[in-house]
């Protein structure tokens, strides 16, 4: 790829926006866009396009709609070739819903997607499982019972189908938790285990004393009796022509036959005298309030009195006898179970093949990356499906104190250990191993980065723009960085487009009423503005307005608050007279000129008029800017002029209303306002004005700083804004 063209037209907030990136000479671009302009719909219209979702924007849907990424034959860029680096307030690596596989997320993608599909397909059957047991969690105990099956659901499931399919077991109506995993019935047990015996003893006694109708080992008893006889209720089977035949020969031909017949042999059992007896000392223990569910469950069937000594295989047949009830649900679970299963082995059978890849990209973070409270390794844990071994990141969490390093879990240091910053700095070590794994692969790769910096103290800042740099040197990646950073965006381009580069491959977005344009960042006064200030400080009037910010601070760092300081704060805010400076509609360009040439130039000023009030110049200026037909909204000095021009008038009328005229030393706009607002708040004449001072308070700074990172508030205000707020003023006046 050597170039990429882009056709973008109401993606999310861009409007418009066609422009040409041409990688042929270098591999990186980097783009200024001021906060609300384009970047973050930038990058998630990259996104989309990865993904196959549409870009539009998502209340309003506006049309015509069009996302065009090409190369420079006019074909679109292979999605595979694409990887967006988010911002860290968009990504999150780490889920309680997935895995932390340690793998480029390609891969880890593979994974987790497996992983929730067999997750969703394993809630249907618990679900159902929930519903016919009332189970408070049926996941966990069937593990739990039947854990020389397996470690986990899918495995016991997989091993239970084919002995359940085979076997019937009767049917369990009560409620799980009513019996099992219940301290006061295994208490009960406990306590009652002698009595339980004799009568187990004695009803089997009985059943062999049955003439043969039941089974001596207890697999055919009155349960199952009952069973039968419930199902074939009703004249059905017989009026069907269907008979029964007993083992003694006697021919059974209707249902109340047969009823009479069950009802006979079942109360000869339980109606035992010496049975009756002992149920009767089980049925005294059963009395206590705390165990009547058990009672309860005992009444309606006297038989899983039974069962109970053998508490262990009465909770297995319970289980199976539920899952019993719903086995198609649970073969198709174990169909998919089983492709998957394929399909994970083969992802962290390749995640194992790339750990040594990963220590290598984890000692690289660890030299470039400095300050850092844990220390990262790659540990291996089992996996949850299958019980493979995974490569994971392991940390450890470093005492600044005393050197010490304790293991932390990966979740519970994210959300309760690290700062902000911190946790940026764990997320960039995500995006650094996803670009190892490209480089590995000789993946020809376009990077767009939106805002990877962000927030990161200063020194892992550059660390960060260090790790860009090296990756504008790998001939198969190409890189767009955006951000609203001004601060990080002079640095990329100092440090990684070079001088050679950085007036070329690097823009500042602008948001037009119709479209997003790209200008070019090294054609126009924005990045180094002070070169053309100084030298055009002599004979140029808006560059001359622009310096008397920063001449003003740079005579306060050198002499303090002397006069010429106090001449150039009275050009800045409207003041009358005092006793040394003249008022700020007096002051004119011969004023200045002395002040201005001390610190900046001694090129004499070459104005044909020295005497024009420089007020008269912020007014002729801000006229020219705001009625340029084609406003340049990144050109600095136009801002300054007018945030400049706004101070000015709307102190003008501030004084002019307030009754207290008491003079205000040095800076005044705030004090001024609040002076105003004491006056005229309560007054509904006044309440428009009060919200287009407050709109001057928010927008323009009280000082223009000379650091250039300082400057990214007013970069960031839409030149249209200014307009429009300085015109709001100005109506105040008249």
């Amino acid at each position: 790829m050597k170039k990429l063209n882009l056709k973008l037209e109401h993606c999310y907030g861009i409007k418009k926006l066609e422009q040409e990136f041409d990688f042929s000479n270098f591999k990186t671009f980097a783009v200024y866009a001021p906060n609300g302009v384009m970047k973050t719909s930038f990058a998630k219209t990259f996104d989309n396009y990865v993904n196959g979702e549409e870009s539009r924007d998502k209340v309003f849907s506006r049309e015509p709609y069009e996302r065009k990424i090409t190369d420079e034959n006019d074909t679109k860029i292979d999605t595979k070739n694409i990887f967006v680096i988010k911002s860290f307030i968009d990504t999150k690596y780490t889920s309680d819903e997935v895995s932390t596989l340690l793998v480029r997320s390609e891969l880890r993608e593979e994974y987790e997607k497996a992983l929730k599909i067999l997750d969703d397909a394993k809630k249907g059957v618990v679900n159902a499982l929930k519903s016919n047991t009332s189970s408070s969690d049926c996941e966990k105990e069937i593990v739990r019972t039947f854990s020389d099956l397996g470690d986990n659901l899918f495995e016991i499931l997989e091993e239970l189908f084919g002995v359940i399919s085979k076997e019937n077991y009767r049917e369990y109506k009560f409620k799980y938790n009513n019996v099992f995993d219940n301290e006061v019935v295994s208490k009960f047990i406990e306590k009652n285990k002698e009595n339980l015996q004799i009568y187990h003893d004695k009803y089997f006694e009985i059943l062999n004393s049955s003439d043969g109708f039941f089974s001596s080992d207890g697999s055919f008893g009155t349960a199952q009796a009952s069973g039968i006889a419930e199902a074939v209720s009703g004249d059905a089977f017989f009026k069907a022509g269907h008979k029964i035949t007993l083992k003694n020969s006697r021919l059974i031909s209707t249902s109340e036959e047969f009823n009479n017949l069950i009802d006979e042999q079942i109360n000869r059992v339980v109606n035992n005298p010496e049975l009756r007896k002992q149920f009767d000392k089980i049925d005294k223990a059963l009395r206590p309030k705390n165990i009547q569910p058990l009672r309860e469950i005992i009444d309606s069937d006297k038989s899983l009195l039974l069962e109970l000594l053998n508490y262990d295989k009465f909770q297995k047949n319970y289980w199976k006898s539920h899952l019993l009830r719903i086995q198609e649900e649970i073969k198709t679970l174990n169909e998919l179970y089983s492709q998957k299963k394929k399909e994970i082995e083969a992802i962290i059978t390749e995640a194992n093949n790339e750990s040594a890849e990963w220590k290598s990209t984890i000692e690289t973070f660890k030299r470039r990356f400095v300050g850092l409270p844990f220390e990262i390794e790659v540990n291996n844990t089992k996996d949850s499906v299958l019980g493979l071994d995974k490569p994971e990141l392991g940390i450890q969490f470093i005492d600044c104190d005393t050197g010490d390093k304790k293991v932390v879990e990966r979740d519970f240091l994210s959300e309760n250990v690290l700062s902000q910053g911190e946790k940026r700095a764990f997320y960039l070590l995500n995006i650094i191993f996803e670009i190892r794994a490209r480089l590995i692969k000789n993946q020809e790769t376009l990077f767009i980065i939106d805002d990877i910096a962000d927030s990161f103290d200063y020194k892992n800042k550059y660390a960060i723009v260090e790790y860009l740099k090296d990756l504008s040197k790998e001939v198969i990646f190409y890189s767009i960085i955006l951000t609203h950073n001004f601060d990080f965006f002079r640095t990329v381009q100092s440090r990684i487009l070079t001088e050679e580069f950085k007036r070329s491959y690097s823009f500042v977005a602008e948001k037009t009423s119709t479209e997003i344009k790209f200008i070019k960042a090294g054609n126009r006064n924005v990045t180094d503005p002070f070169s053309s200030w100084r030298s055009g400080l002599n004979n140029n009037e808006r560059y001359l307005i622009s310096c008397i910010p920063f001449v003003r601070n740079l005579i306060c760092f050198k002499d303090g608050k002397n006069n010429d300081y106090k001449l150039l704060t009275h050009v800045l805010h409207y003041k009358n007279q005092d006793d040394v400076i003249k008022k700020t509609i007096d002051i004119t360009i011969a004023d200045v000129e002395t002040p201005c040439r001390s610190i900046l130039s001694e090129t004499a000023f070459t104005f044909p008029d020295k005497t024009k009030k420089i007020v008269q110049i912020i007014d002729e200026q801000i006229l020219a800017i705001s009625t340029s037909p084609n406003p340049d909204t990144v050109v600095l000095e136009d801002k300054i002029v007018l945030a400049i021009g706004i101070r000015l008038k709307a102190e003008e009328y501030m004084w002019a209303q307030v009754r207290d005229k008491t003079t205000i030393p040095g800076k005044q706009t705030g004090k001024l306002f609040d002076r105003y607002k004491k006056e005229f708040a309560t007054i509904s004449s006044h309440e428009g004005a009060i919200k287009t001072l407050e709109r001057v308070n928010i927008m323009t700074p009280e000082n223009i700083h000379l650091n250039s990172f300082m400057y990214e508030p007013i970069l960031d205000m839409g030149i249209h804004e200014l307009k429009g707020l300085y015109a709001d003023v100005c109506k105040l006046l008249q």
